[in-house]
């Protein structure tokens, strides 16, 4: 990516960054809309810069920042970039609730933040959230899920058990005995609660949902 000397931004408008945005999550082009100025980067040696891109499905601004890597002319940008605001990894929330729904929420918050530790505790709290909504046959549940994953190969078995000790494991979700995740395991157990919370939730409010629109349908009938 280049700064040119003369301020013209249009090289960069004409190759937009696909990014999913973390205002509205569509993966979408981000347009530069506020780009550093070519002599202000070299007169105060930037090692750094921010650009604020347009997003082009809501409109909001999304701030990125780049290393520079050669203060010449042009100016060389990293093509790598630091977001500043992360988006949040989709989920049909509208068919949760009460606890299940706002620990989900802290957990997606902490996963997008690059805050794999705190991401598994809340994990881990949200299991338990879902245990006590479910009542009695709760815990049974989740780890017939869990089973299920395991059957599908979604994970080698030391991953599968680290993460299971991480769900299951223990009395609290902030326990300073579960494991260290590493960022390419905090996005197996990711798929993992998403999987377990849509098939314990979204797939039987969807079918409930069917069923009422078939029964209105035949009662119309």
């Amino acid at each position: 990516m280049q700064l040119v000397s003369n301020n013209d931004i249009q090289h960069l408008i004409d190759n937009p960054i696909n990014l999913r945005c973390p205002h509205c999550s569509t993966l979408t082009a981000l347009i530069p809309v506020s780009v550093p100025r070519f002599e202000l980067v070299h007169r105060f040696k930037l090692k750094s810069v921010g650009i604020v891109y347009r997003c082009s499905s809501c409109n909001a601004p999304v701030y990125l920042q780049f290393m520079v890597q050669n203060l010449g002319n042009p100016i060389i940008l990293s093509e790598e970039f630091e977001r500043v605001n992360a988006a949040i990894e989709p989920f049909e929330t509208r068919y949760l609730a009460g606890s299940v729904l706002s620990d989900l929420e802290e957990a997606l918050k902490c996963y997008a933040n690059s805050c794999w530790n705190a991401f598994a505790a809340m994990s881990r709290r949200c299991i338990q959230s879902v245990s006590e909504d479910l009542g009695a046959s709760g815990t049974t549940k989740v780890q017939d899920q869990l089973r299920e994953l395991k059957e599908m190969g979604v994970a080698d078995d030391e991953t599968f058990e680290q993460l299971r000790a991480i769900m299951l494991s223990g009395h609290d979700g902030a326990h300073p005995h579960l494991p260290q995740l590493s960022p390419a395991r905090a996005a197996v157990l990711l798929q993992l609660l998403k999987d377990v919370l849509y098939q314990l939730y979204v797939r039987p409010a969807k079918i409930r949902e069917a069923a009422e629109l078939r029964k209105g349908a035949i009662d119309k009938t």
